[in-house]
């Protein structure tokens, strides 16, 4: 088992470059995406400008911490250029989970949120 922080993440992706067939990096590619995509917070556009630790964040402190990890490793803004949300449910502590999907709208994020043999079988037109 190979544990990793934040910065070894950052360091392994930019290593490698974004994805990479050996697996490691394209799953933290992966982990990314989810991060960024899967994420009720938005950042507060008055604070972008802001180094990241110092920038405001609407959501829970969840949504933050996990905003904030996705953002460190790459932009979150141009993840959510590549796919456009669908439909969400909002988290409820009753249900105690949210669900939110996603269209494809730049072919590239299939690279970035798919395992290489996925992406490489995805056709674009099957969104």
């Amino acid at each position: 088992m190979h544990n990793m922080d934040p910065q070894t993440a950052r360091d392994e992706l930019y290593q490698y470059g974004q994805p990479v067939e050996n697996g490691r990096s394209n799953a933290v590619s992966q982990l990314r995406s989810i991060a960024g995509l899967c994420n009720a917070g938005e950042f507060d556009a008055s604070t972008m400008k802001l180094p990241l630790h110092e920038r405001k964040i609407n959501g829970d402190a969840t949504d933050q911490a996990i905003l904030r990890f996705s953002e460190s490793l790459g932009p979150v803004s141009e993840l959510r250029q590549m796919w456009k949300k669908t439909f969400e449910l909002a988290f409820n502590s009753k249900n105690k989970y949210m669900i939110r999907t996603l269209e494809l709208v730049q072919e590239n994020g299939l690279e970035l949120a798919l395992p290489s043999t996925e992406a490489s079988t995805f056709r674009f037109q099957d969104t």
